[in-house]
């Protein structure tokens, strides 16, 4: 296991779009991955996620991971998640995809699990999805992936297709879908 992400400062020109309430009160804002994240931020949280299932599970590279700390096309936004400084968290997008947008990765580093970080990027999400004009919202998870599944499933996220094979020949991943409208 690696060691926890140390704080890390975002002191790289990228400016914060979002504040989000969590449950225990604190709060996180959401930072737009605009330049390519230095290495030295880039690497360390891209092996953290790489650390933790499903990614660990799976075996995941960090390289593939780090691939989401950079930008990309308009159409595929990916943000960082942060509290004071420190990354605690990177999510993407990918828009317009079935007359909604898909959450290609949500990641959420340990020191923020349980504090309903998850649950305030999903609100955002759907937010700017509804003001978009956007009819659904789609999510893969992995089946063995349980706590994943019921974040996803208490946000209102219906399974609609189960697609063994699709990561590897021995685990199965869950196509889930909110509808906006």
């Amino acid at each position: 296991m690696t060691e926890p992400l140390a704080p890390l400062l975002l002191d790289h020109g990228l400016d914060a779009i979002a504040t989000l309430q969590i449950a225990d009160g604190d709060s996180v804002t959401i930072v737009p991955i605009t330049k390519q994240l230095p290495d030295e931020v880039a690497r360390p949280l891209a092996t953290s996620i790489a650390d933790m299932d499903p990614w660990k599970r799976y075996q995941f590279d960090p390289a593939v991971i780090m691939r989401f700390c950079a930008p990309a096309e308009a159409s595929a936004p990916r943000y960082l998640v942060t509290r004071k400084n420190e990354i605690l968290g990177l999510f993407a997008l990918k828009n317009g995809w079935m007359f909604g947008s898909y959450l290609h990765i949500l990641a959420i580093l340990p020191a923020g699990h349980g504090h309903g970080i998850g649950s305030a990027v999903l609100r955002w999400i759907e937010e700017r999805a509804r003001a978009n004009g956007e009819r659904n919202q789609f999510v893969v998870t992995s089946a063995f992936n349980t706590r994943g599944l019921a974040l996803y499933q208490r946000h209102g996220y219906e399974p609609i297709a189960t697609m063994p094979g699709l990561i590897n020949d021995s685990e199965s991943e869950i196509l889930l879908r909110k509808r906006l409208v």
